[in-house]
């Protein structure tokens, strides 16, 4: 495999996290392939589910920032590891939710790639973070 597909596959999973810490739905839209799947693990974390699909995924990015952040930045990544048409990032996310509590989970990613989009994403998160974070969600405010 060539250096500059391997570069440009490096890119694609970095333009992917700029595009969800900058809440830009269309970049992501373009970065998918239309059979995109995301699937979230521990299977024990809040809101995994089997597979997400590319509209489900690009839906709770709208609801995160809509309802969860302030903002978000992903860290240099840790560990960066490439094979044939796939990355592996271990990142670290510094943001601040809405409520004021910070936003510091840490990522494994898994991104697959096929024609120059990214066809999957395999994310793993800190469970007792992502726990912490769900609980400390606060309760809607009660209709008037």
């Amino acid at each position: 495999m060539s250096s500059t597909l391997l570069s440009a596959q490096l890119a694609g999973a970095q333009a992917c996290l700029d595009y969800v810490s900058s809440a830009n739905v269309d970049g992501l839209r373009d970065l998918f392939a239309p059979n995109f799947t995301h699937e979230l693990f521990p299977s024990t974390t809040a809101g995994s589910q089997t597979k997400r699909s590319k509209d489900d995924f690009l839906g709770s990015v709208q609801y995160f920032w809509a309802n969860v952040l302030e903002r978000l930045k992903f860290l240099s990544p840790f560990d960066i590891v490439q094979a044939p048409d796939v990355v592996v990032l271990h990142v670290k996310a510094d943001g601040m939710t809405k409520w004021g509590k910070p936003y510091t989970n840490e990522y494994m990613m898994t991104f697959r790639f096929e024609g120059g989009k990214i066809i999957s994403i395999r994310e793993f998160v800190d469970s007792l973070f992502s726990a912490d974070l769900m609980a400390s969600v606060p309760a809607p405010a009660p209709a008037q």
